[in-house]
């Protein structure tokens, strides 16, 4: 199938994705209503609790077939070195409230973000990295930072994912360039980071990465573990095609390499007969 009609079949994919997040949505507001109800009907409250589960599995379905047809149609997720036109999203992510709550921080004001975004590009340590989609999509934001330039290592500050782009191994994607990133171009020995103990997706999603825990203690205002990947280990478990040179401030985007005729066939045939049908 050709690259063009590879991506018709993206759109559709998400539009019927889009479809179904709605008719969720109608359905686990009728079942919060009934709880305001003295007498609720019964029959409506069970039809919309299974309708809530019939959607609630086909999105998973559906995402998973989504996400892995954009792998092989239009590669990896990218980073960039974050710009000012990036800022007010990124700066709303990092501030959501429950992303708060989770690390115990406190509300920062937009301009203060500014100032530090100023002061993260004037620091050849600082490397704040913005994560779109192939199509160019913003979907989140991380921050590395060389601790020492005598142990060369780097840290993992900060990453935050689109709140409606969670789950779906963005975040995973954007770790392993990172990790790339760091040992690639920044020429360091030891990549690390500190987890929430409470943070068992992150925990997973680092563990994919071949991130080893190390240690647990204090950071901060959290009890965290150590995290961290040194050089032989990336080397032993790197990809095979190295990483191509670019602007130590940029990172490799994807090599626009057609995918295997006989995968997307396979991946798209269950499809077919669900978006003709749309």
């Amino acid at each position: 199938m050709r690259r063009d009609s590879g991506h018709q079949v993206i759109e559709k994919l998400r539009r019927i994705i889009e479809k179904n997040e709605q008719k969720l949505t109608y359905f686990q507001n009728r079942l919060k209503q009934a709880e305001f109800i003295d007498q609720p009907n019964q029959r409506l409250i069970g039809t919309a609790a299974g309708k809530t589960d019939s959607y609630t599995d086909q999105l998973a379905v559906l995402q998973t077939q989504l996400r892995e047809l954009e792998k092989f149609y239009g590669g990896r997720v990218k980073l960039r070195t974050t710009e000012e036109r990036d800022l007010r999203r990124t700066w709303g992510w990092t501030n959501e409230p429950t992303l708060r709550n989770r690390l115990r921080t406190e509300f920062m004001p937009f301009q203060t973000y500014v100032d530090n975004w100023h002061r993260w590009l004037t620091d050849e340590d600082t490397h704040p990295f913005s994560i779109d989609l192939p199509s160019g999509e913003l979907v989140g934001f991380m921050l590395i930072r060389c601790t020492s330039r005598d142990w060369k290592a780097a840290t993992l500050e900060f990453i935050v994912i689109r709140p409606d782009c969670r789950y779906h191994g963005y975040g995973t994607e954007a770790m392993q360039q990172a990790i790339d990133l760091a040992f690639e171009h920044l020429g360091v020995e030891t990549f690390g980071l500190h987890v929430n103990v409470d943070n068992y997706g992150a925990f997973l999603c680092f563990e994919r990465c071949r991130l080893e825990c190390v240690d647990q203690g204090r950071y901060g205002n959290l009890e965290c573990y150590r995290m961290e990947m040194r050089r032989e280990v990336w080397e032993s478990v790197r990809p095979a095609e190295s990483i191509p040179e670019h602007d130590a401030r940029e990172t490799p985007v994807a090599d626009g390499k057609e995918s295997s005729p006989y995968l997307t066939e396979k991946l798209l045939a269950p499809l077919k007969e669900l978006i003709s049908n749309r």
